[in-house]
């Protein structure tokens, strides 16, 4: 069975929700690479963005990713919308584990994300930008689904 499996996908794509209910389902650690890193600095990501700038955040993005992938066995991960783009971390990610790309709905993504201050990138960008830009990065994921129904069956 597969011991590292990474859920990538833009922003509000379901990425932690669909992760949740698989490690639930298949008794896996779950994390949120995102979590993560706000546990290790003691700041927020919008507080990473302000004070230091996306790069700084990129930089740290990799550590923790690193770092996940070094300290445990087995896991479900969530990464940030963009982590497969930089650090060459989809490379490490397809080469340690399986990536699934959450490919939701542009107009579903919108919906959810209305209202919603917590994601800096968001400010100055809208979400098809982001896919237009990420879009080679996440179509390089082992598989592509757009259901829970369809991550089970990869998995089980």
């Amino acid at each position: 069975m597969i011991q590292k499996i990474f859920f990538i996908g833009l922003p509000a794509a379901g990425k932690t929700t669909l992760g949740k209910k698989l490690a639930t389902e298949i008794d896996f650690p779950f994390l949120d690479l995102d979590d993560e890193i706000v546990k290790s600095t003691g700041n927020s990501i919008p507080e990473i963005f302000e004070k230091n700038g996306e790069d700084y955040f990129r930089v740290l993005e990799k550590e923790q990713l690193v770092k996940i992938i070094k300290d445990n066995d087995q896991f479900i991960l969530a990464t940030g919308g963009g982590t497969p783009c930089f650090h060459n971390n989809m490379d490490v990610m397809n080469a340690i584990g399986i990536t699934i790309f959450i490919n939701t709905a542009i107009e579903e993504i919108n919906e959810r994300l209305e209202g919603d201050e917590g994601r800096p990138l968001m400010k100055n960008h809208s979400i098809e930008e982001l896919l237009e830009k990420r879009k080679p990065w996440y179509e390089r994921a082992h598989h592509t689904v757009s259901s829970y129904a369809q991550v089970r069956n990869l998995i089980t």
